[in-house]
This record gives C-alpha cells, structure tokens and sequence, in this order.
C-alpha cells in the first residue's frame, strides 16, 4: 500500500477482532463495532482485520474472499484463512494499512489483541475489553485470568493504551483491575437503529399467550438455567411459552440443562436456534418479555435491542440497567436467591393489560429518547479522533 500524507486524508482505525459481521455467534461484541463502522464510516476509514469463520464454525463464510481486503459498503475487511492466522500476518497487515489508530476487541485474544500489542510501539491502541474486566466475567476460568491480569499489570503491558468503556460502571471495572490513573474514556455502545413501529408492536401483544425470550449466547455466564427453573415454578390458567434463541457455546453447560427444556403443564419451553440478526427485530414483534438472569453485562445488546422493539425485561442486577420497575421498563433481581428471579416472572405474567401496556410503551420510548442519542454517537466519534 503506497505511503499517504496523513494530515490530509481521512484518519484510518485498524479494528482487529475474532469475529465480525457476518458472524453473529459471539453476540454483542460484533454488533458493537459493527455499529460503530456503520455510524461513523463517512468520517473516518475503517479496517476490520478478522478471522473468516463464526465462532465455533470450521468452515468459512459462503461467498467470501480469504487473505484480500476488499470494500463492504464503504469498510475494508480482511477475513484471516485458518492457515494465516499467524504472527507473521498480522505484522504484515499493520504494516500495509499503517493506519492511525488500532482498535483491539478483547482483553484475553492472543491473535487479535496480544499480538498486536506486542508488535506496535508507535501507533496509539484502543482497547474495548467489552465486560471482560467485570467480577461476574472474571469468576469464570477465574485462576487463569487472575494470573493474566497480574502479569500483564507487573509488566505494565497495557500501560500506552487508552481504555474503551461502554459505560460508568465498566469504566470502574477498569480502574479497579488497572489503577486509577489508567486513560479511560466512557463511550456508550451505538444501539441498532428502531425499525418497528409502535402501533405494530401493540397490535401484537396481549395475544392471551404470554411469551418470554431468550437471546444470548449458550453460557454459563448468561445463567439461563435460572431461567429455565423460573419457568418451571411458575403459575399461570394461560399459556406461557418460553423460547430459547443462542450458539450452544458451552455444549457440557447446555447438557445440564437440555432434558428440562420441554413442556410443563401450560408452560412450554423450547430451543430454537441461533438467531440470525436480520431476524431480531421480528422475533421481539412476538415476544412479551425478554429474560436475561445473565452473571455480568457491560452493555447488554439483547437488553437494549429489547426495548427497541417495545419488548419489557427481567434481567439480573449485574447489568448497567437499574430500577427498571419503579421505570415500567421491567425487573432487574437479585439472582443470588432464585426466589426473585421466579416472583419477577410471575408479576410479569399476572400483568393486567393496561400495566403491560404501558411498559411496552415506556420501554419504545426508553430507547427512542435516551438510548438512540446523538450524544452517544459524538462521544465514540470524539473516542477515535482523541486517540489519532
């Protein structure tokens, strides 16, 4: 790639990530950036270095090319072979895109975050550790990443980098791990644009059938055990179906939990799949509730994308998302006492119609007013050009 004058063209960010669009298998983390680009792709140039396959897939995606960068609507992505999934390779794409900024995705990736770190000296990074710094993250695999963590701060690995946190609460997480004097800056998560209206998502509520879903992925972190449990506690003379949307990422979590997904008495459970996003926005069209009892959420996405499509949740308190009820945007519990998940969801269900209503409302307009902000876009925007 030929050498350009950098104060005169637009200011190039190099995002190096596990998975990016189309995959949709690793959750959030991909709708995050992946918003990110799609917001702010006139104003600067993006490239996503990234491997070619969902997580947990051997094969490629269809219709793609491997190992060459090519223009997806106004964004240069390269989609990494398993055979160039290498140092080396890495190295050498740094080297051609030369860009301004390197925006890594994870804290623990050794191709996508370690490498890149230990290969650039001179070119400012972002990190957007995407939750993987909060307690409830941390609890899982708990011995490894504790000595991860102490390593990389006895070396003082991380300490050129400019930390990404979606929120106030993340920001703390980062401190706490890091210091106090580490460089943050707080940049909420650019949401999924509403394309449901209103009127249709009442129109289709209400059915007499109360439906809950769940979308995340398959994990023992996102507790959809509780879940599964509450439904089966619950009381109900009408019909309540629980549908379950997710990669089985963790196959010996979901064996635990796999024989108690059936019927019981007028509470039908079942799982359905990974959910492609394209397909996000119809299936909360048919959904009353959303449940998400999940051991810690950054952000949250799902969470966010629900009340987008006028979708009231029951999530546990490890999310930024508090006071939900006193809100009319739905319950946020303690999950140590599964008691309070199980009282959540019968409230839900003994919902009469005109409070149930009014939460769908709240919730659309929750979104509308206070998540899809401008503020919110001028705060990821002022996140690159800081940095550059």
């Amino acid at each position: 790639m030929e050498s350009r004058d950098k104060s005169k063209v637009l200011k190039r960010i190099l995002i190096c990530m596990d998975w990016y669009e189309p995959g949709f298998k690793a959750g959030g983390p991909i709708r995050s950036v992946a918003n990110i680009v799609n917001e702010l792709k006139t104003e600067f140039e993006f490239y996503v270095l990234t491997s070619a396959f969902d997580l947990g897939e051997t094969e490629p995606y269809p219709g793609i090319e491997l190992d060459q960068w090519f223009d997806k609507n106004g964004v240069m992505i390269k989609y990494m072979s398993r055979g160039n999934m290498k140092s080396a390779a890495i190295k050498g794409n740094i080297l051609e895109i030369n860009p301004d900024v390197i925006y890594l995705n994870s804290l623990f990736s050794k191709l996508y975050t370690l490498v890149p770190m230990t290969l650039v000296k001179k070119i400012p990074i972002i990190i957007a550790p995407r939750g993987m710094l909060g307690a409830g993250a941390l609890d899982i695999k708990k011995t490894k990443k504790s000595l991860f963590l102490r390593l990389t701060k006895l070396m003082r690995f991380y300490k050129r980098v400019t930390w990404h946190a979606s929120t106030t609460q993340e920001e703390k997480e980062i401190r706490d791990v890091y210091g106090s004097g580490v460089d943050v800056v707080v940049a909420q998560n650019i949401p999924t644009a509403q394309q449901l209206q209103l009127e249709d998502i009442i129109e289709k509520r209400n059915t007499g059938t109360v439906r809950f879903l769940f979308i995340s992925r398959i994990a023992i972190k996102k507790n959809l055990h509780l879940a599964v449990e509450a439904m089966k506690q619950v009381k109900s003379d009408q019909r309540v179906e629980f549908h379950i949307y997710g990669n089985v990422e963790d196959k010996d979590y979901f064996k635990k939990i796999e024989g108690q997904i059936k019927d019981y008495g007028n509470v039908s459970i079942e799982y359905r799949g990974p959910l492609n996003p394209t397909l996000v926005p119809t299936t909360f069209l048919y959904a009353d509730y959303f449940i998400l009892p999940t051991m810690h959420e950054n952000y949250g996405h799902a969470i966010v994308e629900s009340w987008a499509n006028g979708c009231p949740v029951i999530v546990s308190k490890n999310t930024p998302w508090r006071d939900l009820r006193v809100r009319n945007l739905g319950w946020d519990v303690e999950i140590d006492n599964p008691d309070h998940l199980v009282k959540a969801v019968q409230e839900a269900i003994d919902l009469d119609t005109e409070e149930y209503l009014t939460m769908v409302r709240e919730s659309y307009i929750f979104f509308k007013e206070k998540i899809s902000d401008e503020e919110i876009i001028e705060a990821n925007r002022k996140l690159f050009h800081n940095a550059c």
